[in-house]
């Protein structure tokens, strides 16, 4: 386990996947003293398991906005990003579980 020095942060983010790490980023960016906490490797744990997955979902306006809006700013942050963070860009199929979803669909 790595320890920091003591030192005063503006903020302290718990979690380093895609959601953590984006928020620390903001604040850092905006010139806050930022300590992002991860008990394992960044982009480890939920991240990994959802492959860093940003899926636009519409079940509402306001989701539909704010996935969208997500999904544009990790497109803009990937040309920054280096090799090994492996940026894909991919789809989703979903698969209708019955006759309700599939009339959905």
């Amino acid at each position: 386990m790595t320890s920091a020095a003591p030192h005063d942060y503006d903020a302290v983010i718990a979690g380093g996947g895609i959601v953590g790490t984006a928020c620390a980023l903001t604040l850092a960016q905006r010139g806050l003293s930022v300590a992002l906490v991860e008990r394992d490797i960044l982009g480890g744990g939920a991240t990994a398991a959802g492959m860093g997955h940003v899926v636009v979902m519409d079940d509402s306006e306001a989701q539909f906005a704010l996935t969208r809006r997500s999904q544009e700013l990790w497109h803009k942050l990937a040309t920054s990003l280096p090799a090994s963070a492996e940026f894909e860009t991919t789809g989703t199929i979903w698969v209708a579980a019955d006759e309700e979803e599939l009339a959905e669909a």
